[in-house]
């Protein structure tokens, strides 16, 4: 019993799986702290361009992203340029895609014997699959934030860096749903490039639900069918403040997905 115990604490799937997106977690942290280093950048060049869109009432284009009205300012300026799009979207869909793909691959790579080779349960390779996930989306979270802090001194712009904080701490619970979500897609598809591209256009479908939300209110409701809707980057980056109710239904959604993935995992018959 003390054997057991000891193997199902040594958490060696968790570990294995950090080890397998530890270039992918290296690749992608240069990148979007590369991106957020770019944006920040460029914004004294881009500023006097925005205050003359925000006159001019150019900036009502971006009518679908919440907080466009502030574009011209630098906190606008990043909200629209690095987190509305850049940061939901595009990382949204690399973070979903790899989830997805985490254990479709092991299927299709017939190792899926040698997974369940380890002396846990079915339940427990997908918590430890969950949890050496989130190492990855840890580091490029807080990367390219602190990646923001150094940019913005050197630029002298000023910005909360306690609401900046806040902002890449919201980001978690919205890349953690990601991430459960995508396994559970990745148990469902037993062909990785499949089960990545549904996850994709789940990640696109709440993207543009949102967005449809924000510009139509007739259609506001479609808005709380996408993970987007509870992730607003906005609200925390100017003013600090947080909705908890909205972070809790995407820590819920992680759960829900986790426990779903878990006892689906443990009843699928898997030929190898």
């Amino acid at each position: 019993m003390m054997q057991r115990i000891r193997e199902i604490l040594r958490f060696r799937i968790a570990l294995q799986t950090i080890k397998d997106y530890a270039k992918p977690t290296v690749i992608l942290t240069m990148l979007f702290s590369g991106m957020a280093a770019l944006y920040a950048g460029m914004y004294p060049a881009f500023k006097d361009m925005m205050v003359d869109m925000q006159e001019t009432g150019a900036l009502d284009s971006f009518a679908f992203i919440s907080g466009y009205q502030d574009m011209a300012s630098y906190v606008g300026f990043l909200n629209i340029e690095m987190y509305q799009i850049f940061w939901v979207l595009i990382l949204g869909l690399i973070i979903g895609f790899l989830a997805a793909s985490t254990i479709a691959k092991e299927i299709e790579s017939k190792t899926i014997d040698i997974l369940m080779s380890n002396p846990v349960s079915r339940k427990q390779i997908i918590l430890e699959k969950f949890l050496g996930l989130l190492p990855m989306v840890l580091i490029i979270n807080f990367v390219a934030m602190f990646t923001l802090i150094i940019v913005t001194i050197g630029i002298g712009e000023d910005l909360d860096f306690g609401h900046l904080f806040l902002t890449h701490l919201i980001s978690l619970p919205y890349f953690f749903s990601l991430v459960s979500i995508g396994l559970c897609i990745s148990i469902v598809f037993d062909e990785k490039m499949k089960a990545s591209i549904v996850m994709m256009a789940i990640v696109v479908a709440m993207f543009v639900l949102d967005s449809i939300a924000q510009m139509i209110p007739d259609y506001e409701i479609l808005g709380q069918f996408s993970l987007k809707h509870y992730f607003q980057p906005y609200p925390a980056l100017k003013l600090g403040e947080i909705d908890l109710a909205a972070n809790g239904v995407l820590i819920l959604v992680t759960i829900v997905a986790i426990f779903i993935a878990m006892f689906y995992f443990d009843y699928k018959d898997i030929t190898v």
